[in-house]
């Protein structure tokens, strides 16, 4: 591998946003900038998920084994690698993955065979790809796929159809999905990638510059602006924390509200502290100082959606919100109080009835004792 590809890397996926790969530039020595996955395999090399082999290669159209699709999706969770013992009669402690394998068992991510075997050397499907991934993140309910190889019979259908519907699973130019084709490393690596940095998908990276857009009007405390980007009839909410936002539902302004937000003297009840128990009244403008926009936390315009370092928080949204996609801007506190101060602010879009993205909330999240 060459030893510069971590600040190739680095580079194409700041300045190109994912775009247009520069076909001079090698990534792994068989992996060019030309490559239809390039971008992803180099976000996910980035991220440490996954790895080259000694020679310098990636190998692209090789196949992916059980054990290694288990390993790089276990990274991708953060899951523990503690070598372990699996419960599967062909995986013992001193598999190389045994403590991957054992967590995602325990996730249940995947499953063994029949007498307690695993079978860490058979190869993934593009189906079975589809399923592992839809067990292991969270993907919502969706249309059926239309893929004229797929029935509704087929075990991963359902799978295909939430990751397809999400922009993560692609089929041929044919229109089939090819569900029973073993899964190549470099389509499990687009696949996996557009699952955890939604960047990669077009949809998605619009919507990451809507979401940097509303951010900019939010420290301007322009919400006529922001009002632009809701609905007529949901209006947006507001919450202090995502899981008090389930038990209490924040306060919801009206779009026709939205441009006197600050200077609107009304208390209002937003939610709960987190912890204490205490009523959260007060004024928006006071709750924008406080909260929204705490002044001890620095939100920045993103790049890329990048992983949540709070999966709960997450959790907490998608029970409210189960069709929605979150922009996440996160901040991870100081080393004074050895990061314990983080917050978080979520803004939750759903797409309407015209199939445009509005934002439908705006849910808070911090550490609390």
């Amino acid at each position: 591998m060459k030893t510069f590809l971590s600040l190739i890397a680095a580079a194409i996926l700041m300045f190109s946003s994912f775009l247009s790969p520069a076909k001079a530039i090698v990534l792994f020595d068989d992996v060019f900038a030309n490559h239809p996955f390039a971008f992803e395999i180099a976000y996910l090399y980035e991220e440490g998920i996954i790895n080259g082999y000694p020679d310098g290669t990636f190998r692209p159209d090789d196949p992916v084994t059980r054990a290694h699709a288990v390993a790089m999706i276990g990274r991708a969770l953060n899951l523990d690698d503690t070598p372990r013992s699996t419960g599967f009669r062909d995986v013992p402690a001193s598999h190389r993955f045994s403590g991957y394998i054992a967590s995602a068992a325990e996730e249940e991510i995947i499953y063994g065979f029949a007498n307690n075997y695993f079978r860490p050397d058979w190869t993934v499907t593009r189906g079975q790809t589809a399923a592992i991934l839809d067990r292991a993140f969270y993907f919502p309910e969706a249309p059926d796929n239309n893929f004229r190889d797929m029935s509704k019979n087929h075990f991963a259908f359902d799978a295909v159809s939430r990751l397809a519907h999400q922009g993560v699973a692609r089929g041929y130019p044919d229109n089939t999905f090819r569900p029973d084709v073993p899964v190549t490393r470099a389509q499990f690596s687009a696949f996996l990638a557009r699952t955890i940095e939604p960047s990669f998908i077009p949809d998605k990276q619009d919507l990451l510059e809507t979401a940097n857009d509303i951010l900019a009007e939010l420290k301007a405390k322009d919400f006529g602006d922001v009002a632009a980007y809701v609905s007529s009839t949901e209006g947006l909410t507001f919450c202090p924390y995502s899981g008090g936002c389930i038990d209490n539902g924040g306060v919801t302004f009206t779009k026709a509200q939205l441009p006197g937000f600050m200077n609107d003297p009304n208390d209002y009840l937003w939610g709960y502290q987190d912890g204490s128990g205490f009523e959260i009244n007060l004024t928006p403008a006071e709750y924008y100082s406080e909260y929204l926009m705490d002044t001890d936390a620095t939100y920045n315009a993103k790049e890329r959606y990048g992983r949540t370092v709070q999966p709960t928080t997450h959790e907490f949204i998608h029970r409210l919100y189960p069709e929605a996609t979150i922009v996440e801007y996160y901040f991870p506190g100081t080393d004074r109080y050895d990061g314990m101060d983080w917050q978080s602010l979520n803004m939750v879009f759903e797409k309407n009835s015209n199939g445009d993205w509005v934002l439908v909330a705006i849910i808070n999240d911090r550490w609390t004792i």
